[in-house]
């Protein structure tokens, strides 16, 4: 086997095993089920069936929704109402930025609609943190629910939300996010060259933050 052969099969080895962890040993069911019909079984013989959507498919109207929605500024707490997709905020001595990323994706779950972006917080400095961050649909309104940190001065390419189920038939959203990163020793000044994949489990609303996996 070549080694672009012997890393494939790494990569696939390891995603398995990150899903049977993820999945495999719930022991709760929701009261109800109104969502669409959940994937009972997961195919991890083709990593690519799991890889992130390009910007060129996010939802533009989805993205405009958000881009009016409340955010908070990850390092601070500070809570600030977006403008286009960007705010700017004051806590103290910290000043910075906040900007929503232009990729955004929605799926629903047990009839409840939820959104993935990425957002990036400068505070002033020379990093730029890129998070993920998971909204729900409250009465129409984007409600920022939970925050995962993909990397500081990383430039995140994709974003996809799948919802998959465990034996039992329990539904979880499961968040991807493909981003250019830096190698080992490389200067974070530099332009990320090095592509990878990280992985998000969505369990009560929130991302649990035990359950990432980096590819």
């Amino acid at each position: 086997m070549n080694k672009k052969g012997i890393l494939g099969l790494v990569i696939v080895i390891v995603v398995a095993i990150g899903i049977y962890m993820v999945w495999g040993n719930s022991d709760t069911a929701p009261a109800t089920n109104t969502g669409p019909k959940p994937v009972t079984t997961v195919d991890m013989s083709d990593v690519d069936a799991y890889a992130p959507v390009t910007k060129d498919s996010t939802d533009s109207t989805l993205l405009t929704q958000l881009k009016k929605s409340s955010v908070l500024a990850a390092e601070t707490g500070t809570r600030v109402a977006l403008s286009n997709g960007t705010a700017k905020f004051t806590d103290g001595d910290v000043k910075g930025t906040i900007t929503l990323g232009d990729v955004a994706v929605e799926t629903n779950v047990g009839g409840t609609s939820y959104a993935v972006a990425p957002l990036s917080v400068n505070s002033g400095g020379s990093s730029t943190f890129k998070y993920v961050v998971l909204f729900e649909n409250k009465n129409g309104t984007w409600i920022d629910r939970s925050y995962g940190i993909v990397g500081d001065r990383v430039n995140v390419t994709g974003v996809r939300a799948d919802v998959v189920s465990d034996t039992k038939g329990v539904n979880s959203i499961v968040v991807s996010v493909s981003f250019m990163d830096h190698d080992k020793g490389e200067a974070l000044s530099s332009t990320p060259s090095v592509p990878r994949t990280k992985i998000f489990v969505v369990e009560n609303g929130e991302f649990n933050s035990a359950k990432e996996l980096v590819l």
